[in-house]
C-alpha cells in the first residue's frame, strides 16, 4: 500500500477519534434530517479512504483473515440492520443505526489503522490531552455557570443546578462517566512518566476531576470512583505500596470532598440529602423513586426480551416499546439507563452474549499486556484494566450507551492493544523514542 495513502488514512482516523470525543457539542451542518457534526466528516473521510485502499490493493487485503472479534461488530451491524423489519419506529431506528455504526466504526478501525505501537501511544495520549481540557471546561461551567447549547442547562432547566458541570454532553451524569473512565489514564500517566511539568498538570487536573465529579451530583459515579481507587490501588500496585497508594488516593478523596463542601455549601448540602435518600428509595414504601423506576426499567427490558423471544426489539426502540407495552411503572422515563439492559433488549441475547465475549477478552488482553510489560510499557494497558474493569459499573448512569461516544473509544483503544503485534524489541522501546507517522508496509 502506498505510504501516502497510509498516512491520510492515519491521520483521518486520528481526527475521527478526536472529534468523536466532542460528539454533536461543536454543532454541525444539517443535511436533511441528519446534522454532519465534525466526528461525522471524518468517518465518512475515513471510509472513504478505506473504500480506496481496498479498490486498490484488494489483492493483498484478500489474503487478510479477520479475527472473530471482527465478525462480532460485523453480525452485529447486520442484525441492527435486519431488525428494520420488525421494529415499530423505523425513524428511530435508522437513527440509532448510525449512531451505532459510527461507533463500530471506531472500534473496527482502530487495529485496522493502528498497527504498531508508536501508533496507538499517539491515539491513547489524545485521551488524557482531552481529558485536561473537558476538566478546564467544566470548572469554567461551574464558576460562570454557561454551558454549551447541547447542555440541559442552556435552556434554563433547574436553574437551582445551573452551576453543575455538563461539558460536551447533555447531562451532568454522561461528564461524570467521562471523568471515571479518564482517571485511568491520568493515573496511569502520572506512575510511568516522570516529567514534573506534566506531573503538576496531570496532579492538578486529577485533583479538579475529582471535585467537578462531586460537584455533578452523580451518585452512581461516586461508589465507581471509590471501585476505581481502590482496584488501582489493591490490584494494580506492586507489593509494598499497596496501603501507600490506597492512603494517598484516599486522602485525595476526603479532601477534595472537604473543599467541594467549603466552595459549593449548597451543592454539597444538595448533594448530601441526595446520598441520604438512598436509604429511604430502598424501603418497599416508596415504590416511585429513583431506584425502583430503575429496577423497573430491567424489569420492562427482560419482559421485552422475553416477548421477542430473545431477538430484541430493534435498534433504537428501546423507548417507544416502553412507552407502549411495559408492565412496570417508570412515571414517564423511558430511557434505559443501563447499557446491559439496551443492548440485549434492542439488539437480542445473542448480541449481549456476543458483547460481553468481546468485552472480556479486551480486559483479558489488557491484564497480560499489563503483567507482561514493564516501565513506561505499562501504562496504556493499565489505563485499559482500570477502565474496563469500572465501565460495567458506569454504564448505569447515561440515559442512554449508545450515544455516549466515550464508551466507543474506550472499546478502540483496548481493541487496538488487543490486536497489536508484540514483536521483540517493540515492548521495551518508550513513546518518546518513536518518529510520528513511521508507516511500514
Amino acid at each position: 500500500m502506498k505510504p501516502y495513502i497510509k498516512v491520510a488514512l492515519w491521520i483521518s482516523y486520528l481526527l475521527f477519534f478526536t472529534f468523536s470525543f466532542f460528539g454533536p457539542s461543536l454543532g454541525g451542518i444539517n443535511v436533511g434530517s441528519v446534522s454532519l457534526f465534525p466526528a461525522r466528516v471524518f468517518l465518512i473521510i475515513t471510509w472513504g479512504l478505506a473504500a480506496i485502499a481496498m479498490i486498490l490493493y484488494r489483492k493483498q487485503i484478500s489474503f487478510i483473515k479477520p479475527k472473530w472479534q471482527n465478525l462480532f461488530l460485523g453480525i452485529w451491524l447486520l442484525l441492527a440492520v435486519v431488525s428494520l423489519v420488525w421494529v415499530d419506529n423505523r425513524r428511530e431506528a435508522t437513527r440509532d443505526l448510525f449512531i451505532l455504526f459510527m461507533g463500530l466504526s471506531l472500534v473496527g478501525f482502530a487495529p485496522v489503522v493502528v498497527k504498531k505501537r508508536q501508533l496507538l501511544d499517539w491515539v491513547a495520549n489524545v485521551w488524557p490531552a482531552v481529558f485536561l481540557f473537558f476538566v478546564g471546561f467544566g470548572i469554567f461551567e461551574h464558576l460562570t455557570g454557561w454551558h454549551l447549547p447541547i447542555s440541559r442547562f442552556s435552556q434554563g432547566y433547574q436553574p437551582h443546578l445551573a452551576f453543575r458541570p455538563t461539558g460536551v454532553f447533555v447531562n451532568e451524569n454522561n461528564l461524570a462517566v467521562f471523568l471515571n473512565l479518564s482517571i485511568p489514564f491520568a493515573l496511569a500517566r502520572l506512575r510511568y512518566f516522570k516529567s514534573i511539568r506534566s506531573r503538576i498538570i496531570l496532579s492538578l487536573g486529577l485533583f479538579l476531576a475529582v471535585y467537578l465529579l462531586f460537584v455533578t451530583g452523580s451518585r452512581i459515579n461516586y461508589a465507581v470512583l471509590i471501585l476505581s481507587f481502590l482496584v488501582y490501588a489493591l490490584l494494580l500496585t506492586a507489593r509494598g505500596k499497596k496501603l501507600r497508594t490506597l492512603g494517598i488516593l484516599s486522602l485525595l478523596l476526603i479532601s477534595t470532598w472537604l473543599v467541594f463542601g467549603v466552595i459549593s455549601p449548597s451543592l454539597y448540602n444538595y448533594n448530601v440529602q441526595g446520598i441520604e435518600d438512598i436509604g429511604d428509595s430502598l424501603e418497599p414504601s416508596t415504590s416511585e423513586n429513583s431506584i425502583s423506576i430503575r429496577v423497573n426499567l430491567i424489569r420492562n427490558g427482560l419482559w421485552s426480551v422475553a416477548q421477542t423471544k430473545g431477538l430484541g426489539i430493534g435498534a433504537g426502540n428501546f423507548e417507544i416499546w416502553v412507552e407502549k407495552n411495559s408492565l412496570f411503572s417508570t412515571r414517564g422515563i423511558l430511557n434505559p439507563h443501563n447499557w446491559w439492559i439496551e443492548l440485549v433488549s434492542e439488539y437480542g441475547v445473542v448480541i449481549g452474549i456476543g458483547y460481553l465475549s468481546f468485552y472480556l477478552s479486551l480486559l483479558w488482553s489488557a491484564w497480560q499486556g499489563w503483567r507482561k510489560n514493564q516501565r513506561r510499557d505499562k501504562w496504556i494497558p493499565e489505563a485499559l484494566c482500570l477502565a474496563l474493569v469500572i465501565f460495567p459499573f458506569a454504564a448505569f448512569s447515561p440515559s442512554s450507551t449508545l450515544e455516549f461516544y466515550p464508551h466507543w473509544l474506550l472499546l478502540a483503544v483496548a481493541f487496538a492493544w488487543q490486536q497489536l503485534p508484540q514483536k521483540a524489541g517493540e515492548q521495551n522501546a518508550h513513546p518518546d523514542d518513536f518518529t510520528p507517522l513511521s508507516l511500514e508496509n
